[in-house]
């Protein structure tokens, strides 16, 4: 079972030994799914050598066997990194479904709208379309009638036509009262029979409103055209910004895994420091563990030959002593005392000036404790330039204690040599044992220094890389925040550009449905009416039964007179 966990390390004295452990935060129960550990687990690792890589505090990756035991620990920030990158993804898909389930939302909303709008037009438009349905009735009816008039008609005609010849015939017999009898019925005939003029207006006029009708149609339809363009437009406009928009954010996702691989990168080279850094300390404990050998060694040399014993005469200095005379060199040893005997007093004097110099600072203090603001200033100015000449003078008198016992150590060495040229015994000297033993612990410390100097560069250096990591990751961090917003600032526009396109394509819509009922009524009665105009005209250039009928009267007439 893999559990998320803490490193946990505890190390020794000196970085030897110790011991590690993990402490369980959380348990992988599927793909990318962690349940956090409710109680605190500490479990400790058996093999040391797994964790000797990583640093204490660490977060890992722990196989723990059924048994609790640790089977195995790896380096987790790639797994946290990959589970991060996961969950921006789902949030990505989430925030995706929200934007596309407000655009719905959105275009649901004005479809209501557009449908609110449409009904009311469809109520208006229904009222004019009654009154159509009402004129296209009224005009069928006139159709009926003057199909059967003109049914009629003919009728009357041939009825006429074949008895023309019978009436010719018996015309000469014909009676006054006949003739009125045949011209009355003539008269009535006459009267039964619609004036076609009146229906041809009738229908001219029905042609007039459809045409009136036909020209807002037109209109309506030019508009209609124009709103189609305008929505073509913006579909285009609209597919070219939703191009742009998803290059911009696949830049973004790109630039999100690479700043997310940055930090990774940063993380491990500041482990890196840390240990470097740990390493540092421990050289600088051994270090002073190599400064407090090397002071033990110097105040044992110097226990057994007292102040000064560090100097020792060369091999040259002790032979050329030797080869002197007795007398020679008493004198020498003599004049080497009272200089020494010199330096002394003098170091003497500068210690008791020193003092005095110790004591005028403590007066100036207890001056300053009490004293109003402006004397305060004056007596700490003197105190200040009395503390300055003590630091010089404390630092010349320790140059001299230092060349004091150096020639202490030389006369000391020098006497030596004149007592064993006396027959006078001397005890050895354990110092020229000693100083072999110092160098190799000079020369050791010194090798220490230099390898701490060129470790603390080295980690100088990788700081400063580790800060500039850093500042080039917080300015990209900035801009990829800036490109964010501007990605959200560019979904708001497209957002705005969705809703103006689906309103185009709502009003597109609404406008054919109610405009194309409405034209194929017009359509439908036009070619009707026409038809019906070009029949009366017809019948105006041919024999009407007007004047057939006037025909008829005036022939009776002349058989009566």
């Amino acid at each position: 079972m893999q559990y998320l966990a803490e490193l946990q390390k505890t190390q020794a004295a000196f970085g030897l030994g110790g011991n590690s452990s993990v402490r369980l935060l959380a348990r992988n129960a599927g793909e990318n799914v962690w349940q956090p550990i409710a109680n605190e687990q500490v479990l400790s690792i058996q093999d040391a050598g797994q964790a000797k890589d990583l640093k204490d505090g660490q977060m890992v990756i722990a196989e723990i066997t059924g048994s609790n035991q640790v089977q195995n620990i790896q380096d987790a920030s790639k797994k946290i990194v990959n589970i991060l990158q996961a969950y921006s993804r789902s949030q990505d898909k989430y925030k995706s479904a929200e934007e596309e389930v407000e655009q719905w939302k959105q275009s649901l909303n004005f479809q209501s709208q557009e449908l609110h709008r449409r009904e009311q037009e469809l109520e208006q438009k229904e009222l004019e379309l009654d009154h159509i349905d009402s004129r296209k009735q009224e005009i069928e009816e006139l159709e009926s009638k003057f199909a059967q008039e003109r049914q009629e008609i003919e009728q009357l005609r041939q009825t006429i036509e074949s008895e023309r010849g019978k009436f010719e015939a018996k015309a000469a017999a014909l009676t006054t009262e006949q003739a009125d009898q045949i011209k009355s019925l003539i008269n009535q005939l006459s009267s039964s029979f619609t004036n076609p003029d009146s229906l041809r207006d009738r229908i001219n006029t029905s042609l007039d409103i459809i045409s009136k009708r036909q020209e807002v149609l037109t209109n309506f339809w030019q508009n209609l055209d124009r709103l189609k363009g305008e929505a073509e437009k913006q579909k285009a406009a609209l597919n070219k910004s939703t191009e742009e928009l998803t290059a911009r954010k696949n830049q973004w996702s790109q630039t999100q895994v690479a700043l997310a691989d940055a930090q990774a990168e940063l993380k491990a080279q500041r482990g890196i420091l840390k240990l470097q850094e740990n390493n540092m300390a421990m050289s600088k404990v051994q270090l002073n563990a190599q400064v407090e050998l090397y002071e033990q060694t110097v105040n044992a040399i110097e226990s057994f030959g007292g102040p000064g014993s560090m100097e020792v005469l060369s091999p040259e200095e002790e032979e050329r002593l030797k080869s002197m005379s007795i007398e020679e060199l008493e004198s020498t040893i003599k004049a080497l005392q009272a200089d020494f005997d010199k330096l002394s007093n003098y170091i003497g004097a500068q210690e008791d000036e020193l003092a005095g110099l110790e004591g005028e600072i403590a007066d100036f203090q207890s001056q300053i404790e009490t004293a109003d603001q402006f004397t305060r200033i004056e007596l700490e100015s003197n105190k200040e330039f009395a503390e300055e000449q003590y630091k010089l003078l404390e630092e010349s008198v320790s140059g001299m204690r230092r060349g004091m016992q150096e020639r202490q150590s030389l006369l000391n060495q020098q006497k030596a040599v004149l007592d064993r040229r006396k027959g006078i015994a001397v005890e050895s000297n354990p110092v020229q044992s000693l100083m072999p033993l110092l160098s190799q612990i000079e020369a050791q410390k010194n090798r220490q220094e230099q390898d701490l100097r060129k470790m603390e560069g080295q980690i100088e250096a990788v700081r400063n890389y580790t800060q500039q990591q850093q500042e080039m990751l917080s300015k990209q961090t900035q801009e990829h925040l800036q490109q964010e917003q501007a990605i959200r600032a560019a979904e708001t526009q497209q957002q705005d550009r969705i809703k103006v396109v689906a309103e185009l394509l709502g009003q597109i819509t609404a406008q054919e449905q109610l405009l194309r009922p409405v034209q194929d009524i017009v359509d439908t009665l036009r070619p009707q009416l026409e038809a019906a105009t070009q029949e009366l005209g017809n019948m105006s250039n041919g024999n009407s039964s007007s004047q057939l009928l006037a025909d008829l009267q005036s022939t009776v007439q002349s058989l009566v007179s």
